[in-house]
């Protein structure tokens, strides 16, 4: 009597997996803060949450695929302990797929978040956030990188920048 309780569980759980998966590789999951890859960049940026999702569907969709098939089976199965089994691996098929699919989402979303930073840095002009420079004063007279990229607005900085440019 447990078995096919623990199973209708399992199903269900695996069913919102998927509908999950297949949310997120077609771009319709919303960014929420209950569903899906959450990290600090992801939800900060809706196009970075859906991304990340999208490159994580395909180990949610599996994932779902593998707890709805081992909890059907285990509903099937003709003993207890193949049922048991069964169950057993959907679990640990289902919670280990959800794990890939959101380190890949969570990495995917940090090397967005590097190259984004990075292309945002190189716009903003001499000085850049996080950027720490061997020499002890850049074009504003402050250490190299303390400024945050405020350097831009210092008026020796835009001078310093157009010498090297030209």
């Amino acid at each position: 009597m447990v078995v096919p309780v623990l199973a209708a569980v399992l199903v269900v759980a695996a069913a919102a997996v998927l509908v999950v998966g297949i949310l997120a590789a077609t771009h319709r999951l919303r960014r929420n803060r209950v569903i899906g890859v959450r990290t600090s960049w992801t939800m900060a940026r809706v196009d970075s949450f859906r991304r990340a999702n999208r490159v994580a569907a395909p180990a949610f969709v599996a994932a779902g695929v593998v707890g709805v098939g081992a909890g059907t089976a285990a509903v099937l199965a003709p003993t207890t302990a193949a049922g048991v089994t069964l169950l057993v691996v959907g679990l640990v098929g289902l919670v280990t797929l959800l794990g890939v699919g959101g380190s890949v989402g969570a990495r995917y979303a940090e090397a967005d978040r590097v190259e984004t930073l990075e292309a945002e840095s190189r716009a903003s002009g001499p000085c850049t956030l996080g950027q720490e420079s061997e020499e002890p004063a850049d074009a504003c007279g402050t250490t190299a990188g303390a400024c945050g990229g405020a350097c831009a607005l210092c008026p020796r900085a835009g001078a310093a920048a157009g010498e090297e440019d030209g």
